[in-house]
């Protein structure tokens, strides 16, 4: 099923492995094929990722773009996985990690990447409660 996009002006998108810029005007793009599809505000690049949850998040997101080479994000992943529990042992962080990591399991890593987003929100929370 062709997936439909709409891009403001600016707005960059990653297909596949390419960065494509919407120059011009609104504009709508059709993908025809099942490529990996990210907007702009969906990627945290690796400098980016100054937490544990984001460098999940990251890790998660290279095995959707490079689902090649996934195994070898694997120990990555459960290495991060095992640091954030140390961390954080609540059961709630329990809960989110076993649905992403189901996710990663069938290869669904967009639902995973979407599933993650619930824990970087609990992450930002925690946080901004610890700054309080």
């Amino acid at each position: 099923m062709p997936l439909k996009l709409t891009l403001k002006p600016n707005e960059k998108i990653l297909i596949g492995t390419a960065v494509i810029t919407n120059a011009g005007p609104k504009s709508e793009l059709i993908v025809q094929n099942t490529v990996p599809v990210l907007r702009e505000r969906d990627i945290i690049t690796e400098d980016k990722a100054d937490t544990l949850v984001k460098k999940i998040y990251y890790v998660i997101l290279e095995m959707y773009v490079d689902p090649k080479n996934e195994s070898s994000y694997h120990s990555i992943y459960f290495k991060l996985v095992k640091e954030l529990f140390n961390a954080c042992p609540d059961q709630v962080v329990l809960a989110m990690v076993m649905e992403i990591s189901q996710k990663i399991l069938e290869g669904s890593h967009y639902q995973a990447l979407k599933a993650c987003r619930k824990l970087l929100n609990f992450e930002a929370e925690l946080m901004a409660n610890v700054s309080k």
